[in-house]
Parts: structure tokens; sequence; C-alpha cells
């Protein structure tokens, strides 16, 4: 069989499946933490992302990712926020973004930041995930490093998909050694999102414990920064993403979505490097990672230290 161009569309597909793995590193231990930890609703959760994702995928075009809020989820996992603080913090965090996209405040934020400013936030934030991607290796340092040394390997050859190739290999090693870290998977009962109408007290604790913290967060790295890597990574599609449609699609769904069990949801500059580094180039890579997640079967693994 003749091998496949760069520009044929089995091979675009492949690429496509591959960024779509890029961001697994943040999405799994958040996600599974607010739902086998905090008890978050499983429907509500995944048809939120999925829901999100396909929709970024289709208006954007771009390989722009959705990720938890990771502050607020710090303090799901460590706070103890109920679901109905959850779904505040969101609906209040939306409200903000709605607010600052309409009236155009957020493009008037983004130039006054320097690019010096953004440069920063990004390297710290790099230095930030590498420092946690070294923790997680080192709890089992040969199938970290191995798994790291196999995906560096798969890197170097053009138009490999090098992520689901290296994930896969990951979880056969893992499970051949008994080493995975994880526990029997939890099963997601198939159902509908339930409406989640929060309290007043448990507005004013979320605005306290969860919003104030991931409020500047999400206007930096989530907003700004994204929409200036997006400019640079797609010159002539990137100005799509700028900082008043970022905020304005993130604000959208976290308004509609987060009274349904959601997590709170943004987009983030990390997402959007891991995967135009493994290899996405469209809207494509979210749709695809949308709707792997949309399936009511899909399993979430409870996680063990071993």
């Amino acid at each position: 069989m003749a091998e496949l161009s760069p520009t044929t569309p089995k091979r675009r597909f492949l690429l496509e499946c591959s960024g779509a793995c890029g961001d697994l590193g943040t999405f799994i231990p958040h996600v599974t933490g607010a739902i086998t930890v905090a008890g978050l609703a499983p429907a509500g959760v995944l048809f939120g992302f999925a829901a999100f994702l396909i929709a970024t995928g289709l208006l954007y075009r771009l390989p722009l990712p959705v990720q938890p809020m990771k502050a607020i989820s710090a303090v799901i996992l460590t706070g103890g926020l109920r679901p109905g603080e959850v779904a505040a913090a969101g609906m209040i965090i939306g409200v903000v973004l709605l607010v600052l996209g309409i009236t155009g405040w957020i493009g008037r934020l983004a130039s006054a930041i320097p690019q010096s400013v953004s440069a920063g936030l990004q390297l710290g934030l790099g230095l930030l995930m590498a420092e946690l991607g070294l923790k997680l290796i080192l709890e089992n340092a040969w199938l970290g490093f191995g798994s790291l040394a196999l995906l560096f390997t798969l890197t170097r050859i053009p138009r490999c998909p090098a992520a689901p190739l290296a994930l896969a290999a990951s979880i056969i090693a893992g499970w051949a050694t008994g080493k995975t870290g994880i526990a029997s998977p939890v099963a997601v009962t198939p159902g509908m999102p339930q409406l989640v109408v929060p309290s007043w007290p448990e507005v004013w604790r979320s605005f306290e414990v969860a919003v104030l913290p991931q409020l500047s967060l999400t206007l930096t790295n989530a907003v700004i920064v994204t929409a200036s890597v997006a400019r640079e990574l797609f010159p002539s599609a990137g100005a799509v993403a700028s900082e008043r449609h970022l905020a304005l699609s993130s604000g959208l769904a976290n308004v509609l979505l987060c009274p349904f069990g959601a997590m709170p949801m943004c987009h983030g500059v990390g997402g959007l490097t891991a995967q135009y580094r493994f290899g996405a180039r469209t809207g494509l890579a979210p749709i695809i990672f949308g709707a792997a997640i949309a399936k009511p079967e899909t399993p979430v693994c409870s996680h063990r230290r071993t």
C-alpha cells in the first residue's frame, strides 16, 4: 500500500487524534478527582466537557482545549465544595466573562498587559506543569521515564500519532506489570444531567473560596495568553480566537452548563500548545475528544498509589 502523504485525510485524522490526547494530563486527574473524591455527578461533568469541546471545535476550527478551572478544581478536592457551590462558582465566573466580553473590557485589559508579562505567565505555567509531571513520573519511575522516552522518540518521527501510541503502550505495560496505579473502573450510569440549584449560602461560600482565587488565572491564562498564542501558532486563522471571543465562549458555556452539574471550564494555553505539538491543526481534535467522552458508558477510574 502506498504511503499516505501528509495532506491525505487519513493521515490528517490520525494527527488530529494524536493532538486530541495532548490535554489528558490535565483532564484526567482533575475530572477523576471531582467525580470520585468530591462526588460530582459523572453525567453532568462529562456532558459539560463533551458539549463545550464539540462546540469549541465547530466554532473556532482550531485545536483549542477545554480544561477544568484548576484553582476551583483544587478547592473541590481539598475544600469539599458541594455540587451547588461548584455550580455557583462556574456561573459567577461565567457572568463575569460575559460582561467583559460583551462590553469589550477584556480587550482593553489585554492591551494593558505587556507582552513580557504574557511570556512570563507561559514560562511559569510550563515550569509548574513540568514539576507536576516529574512528581508523577517519580511515583513509578520505570513506567514514567519509559513512557516519556517512548513519547520523545515517537515525536521525532514525522507525522507519527505519538500521543495515542505512547498512551496505549503505557497502559499495556502498566496492566502487564500491575503498576498502573489505578483501581477498578467506576461505571458511569447512563442518564441525563440533573439541574443543580445553589442556595444563597452556597453562592457566597463559592465566591469566597473558589471564584476569587480562580478569576485572575482565567483572565490571564485561559483568555489573554491563549489568544496571544493562538495568533502566534495560526497567523492566518488565529484571530478568530480573540480575547473577546474566548471570554464570550467560556462565559456562555459556564452559565449554560454548570447549572446541570458541569465543572467550571475554560480554555488554556497549555492545552493549546500540547495539542498543537502532538499534531492537531484544526477543530477536529476537540471534537474527537468531546465525542469520546460523550458516550454514556465512558468509565471513570479511581486512582490509588502503588
